[in-house]
């Protein structure tokens, strides 16, 4: 029974590392695409391709700052999630000191005093 979590725990991670590599792939080809661009000679092109370069480089300008703009919500949401998570965190510390309390009280209790009110059978 224990090797199912432990086949779909191996599943999972294969797959995050499949989704990784095709991220990787797309990234640096993409990435590789835009270098080449900008190594065209531009002074020797055409009029019509410098128009053309600039419509592209427009449209990059357009990705890069909605590619920004979503990394900065991303980015925006796990600040959010981890000061969510402290906050719970502190608003629970008081609940963790009540129970070592009562829980160090109760240890207390029962190594330390022997009231001589509690009937012998009970003792």
């Amino acid at each position: 029974m224990q090797k199912v979590p432990g086949e779909a725990g191996e599943v999972a991670r294969r797959l995050a590392e499949v989704i990784w590599h095709v991220l990787e792939f797309l990234w640096n080809w993409s990435f590789g695409q835009v270098v080449a661009m900008f190594r065209l000679p531009l002074d020797t092109l055409p009029l019509w391709k410098q128009l053309l370069f600039a419509l592209v480089l427009s449209a990059l300008g357009y990705l890069f700052h909605k590619i920004s703009k979503d990394l900065l919500k991303a980015i925006q949401s796990v600040v959010g999630a981890m000061v969510g998570l402290g906050t719970a965190l502190i608003g629970m510390m008081p609940q963790i000191v009540w129970a070592g309390l009562i829980a160090f009280g109760g240890a207390w209790i029962m190594t330390n005093m022997n009231p001589s009110w509690i009937p012998a059978a009970l003792r």
